[in-house]
């Protein structure tokens, strides 16, 4: 009896998960990319102000009980690449927020 309620319940945690909805940035594309093992999506669309930058980065795979401070630390390491490849170069970060202690928002400014 207990085995069929850990799977009802894991069957239903897998469902919520695959329904969640994924963040968007209003003008931009999504980039798929997978970095030690993980998926992620990387979105970038200009800001209002000229050389500024948003970029949303979300988690392709599921995370169960995330670390946030592991979670920051693999974010950053995937969407630097990304900012130096947009701004051909230097940039500096405006504001950033880790949202559900996986998915990261940025904004950013070029040649800093």
């Amino acid at each position: 009896m207990t085995i069929r309620v850990l799977l009802l319940a894991l069957a239903t945690l897998a469902q919520a998960a695959c329904v969640t909805s994924k963040g968007t940035l209003e003008g931009s594309r999504a980039e798929t990319v997978r970095v030690d093992g993980r998926l992620y999506e990387v979105r970038i669309a200009p800001a209002e102000t000229a050389g500024e930058y948003r970029l949303l980065l979300v988690r392709g795979t599921v995370v169960v009980d995330p670390d946030p401070r592991l979670e920051s630390e693999r974010n950053w390491n995937v969407v630097q690449p990304f900012m130096e490849r947009t701004c051909k170069g230097r940039f500096a970060v405006l504001d950033h927020q880790l949202v559900d202690n996986v998915n990261l928002y940025i904004r950013f400014r070029c040649g800093a």
